[in-house]
């Protein structure tokens, strides 16, 4: 059985070109084209396709939350964004609402074939060039838990970057705007979060943690 794709773009010389080059596909079928979300709803209801290659913007509509209707109503049709937008809060948005990839439509042609396949096998992908993207929020949610888990705030984070830094409490509390005092208790409440004895066991302490 080919894979039955429905194509939804608001431009129809993209559509019409997408769907020539995977009618050359044997395992592929296009079954329909769209250029609305209202569209694209209307035909994965009657047709059931498995797999929607869906642009972003689609007119006056938003596509990610069109990928996000597709999965809560049709959970069984996986959703390619097929887009312009090198955007790490689009690539974002469409992930968590659901899509099992995103790809540039300045990829090849033998890439966009290759996820359909894989992606109506139920893989997930994405093109190379957004892989930072996601590396760069894995590592943000990672480290927003370790410094939650350490229970230091963002000011504590910051006061030690700057005693990493070499900094003492004078150019610190310059460098804050804050007094003197107010440095020097706060490095007391840095120094007594992390278990170490002074401020140098802290900084070192909070490299180890990975905090700074």
């Amino acid at each position: 059985m080919p894979i039955r794709v429905l194509i939804a773009d608001d431009h129809a010389i993209f559509r019409r070109g997408l769907r020539s080059l995977l009618a050359e596909e044997h395992d592929i079928r296009v079954i329909e084209e769209a250029e609305s979300a209202a569209a694209a709803m209307a035909a994965i209801e009657r047709l059931g396709p498995d797999v929607v290659t869906l642009d972003i913007r689609l007119g006056a509509s938003d596509g990610i939350q069109t990928a996000r209707s597709i999965s809560q109503r049709f959970p069984e049709v996986r959703v390619v964004m097929l887009t312009t937008y090198d955007d790490r809060e689009y690539l974002l948005g469409a992930l968590q609402a659901g899509a099992y990839a995103y790809v540039l439509k300045n990829s090849s042609y033998d890439t966009l074939a290759q996820t359909i396949r894989r992606v109506a096998a139920g893989q997930r992908l994405l093109s190379p060039d957004l892989v930072h993207h996601v590396l760069e929020e894995y590592y943000r949610v990672v480290h927003e838990q370790i410094r939650h888990d350490s229970g230091l705030s963002s000011a504590e984070i910051e006061v030690l970057r700057l005693l990493a830094a070499g900094m003492s409490t004078q150019v610190i509390a310059e460098r804050l705007f804050w007094s003197e005092i107010t440095v020097k208790r706060k490095i007391q409440d840095i120094v007594d979060k992390l278990d170490a004895s002074n401020r140098v066991q802290a900084v070192a302490e909070a490299v180890r943690r990975g905090l700074i």
